[in-house]
């Protein structure tokens, strides 16, 4: 069983791990989409609340390889969130989980300056893997992260609005089992989520779903 450093994400987006630490966490949540989404988003949020402190010192050695080049901007006093932390994992999310089946380049713009919405999406005992879906307040995007599929197996991305579902991605799990797709929409809010596998339909038991 793969042991999820939940515990550390936290800590690493405080600035309280050590640098042997803060290296495993990366590590860690390079090979895991769940836990990149965990960890970009307990950045998101550290930054979003770091307005008034003092600058701290940040191993910039550490994001330095993970985190794609920024445009520079004036930013206030907690450069090291807005900085080297943030951008390494976003990279990290965004980056090195694989997008397949011609998925759209995710909006990590939005992402880093705006809200979104998680949404956690669970199954039943015929279910196998987990997922978590982020959303645009206005619902003009989804992004869908799972891991624990079944290796190069096929699934289907359901979205239900006004009441009705359609089908409106499918991708495919690599062979660790984990898959991610982005699908830009018509702005409406989304009221259920639904990955379902092959060419089973969105009823399926063995279904992932929110809510």
């Amino acid at each position: 069983m793969i042991q999820h450093p939940h515990d550390q994400i936290e800590a690493f987006a405080l600035g309280s791990l050590d640098e042997d630490d803060q290296r495993t966490v990366l590590e860690h949540a390079d090979a895991c989409p769940t836990c990149a989404v965990l960890l970009a988003d307990a950045m998101a949020g550290v930054g979003a609340l770091a307005t008034l402190e003092s600058p701290r010192p940040v191993d910039r050695a550490l994001a330095r390889p993970l985190a794609a080049p920024v445009a520079r901007r004036r930013i206030g006093a907690p450069a090291w969130v807005a900085t080297a932390a943030l951008a390494a994992c976003l990279a990290l999310l965004f980056w090195n989980v694989r997008l397949r089946d011609d998925a759209l380049t995710v909006p990590v713009g939005a992402l880093v300056h705006s809200h979104f919405v998680h949404h956690p999406m669970a199954g039943g005992p015929q279910s196998a893997g987990s997922a978590k879906v982020l959303q645009a307040p206005d619902g003009h995007w989804i992004y869908v992260v799972a891991d624990g599929l079944t290796p190069h197996g096929r699934y289907a991305l359901w979205e239900t609005r006004s009441g009705a579902t359609q089908k409106v991605a499918e991708l495919t799990a690599d062979d660790r089992g984990q898959a991610a797709r982005y699908v830009e929409q018509p702005q409406g809010a989304i009221e259920a989520v639904v990955l379902s596998p092959g060419d089973k339909p969105f009823t399926d038991a063995g279904a992932l779903r929110w809510p």
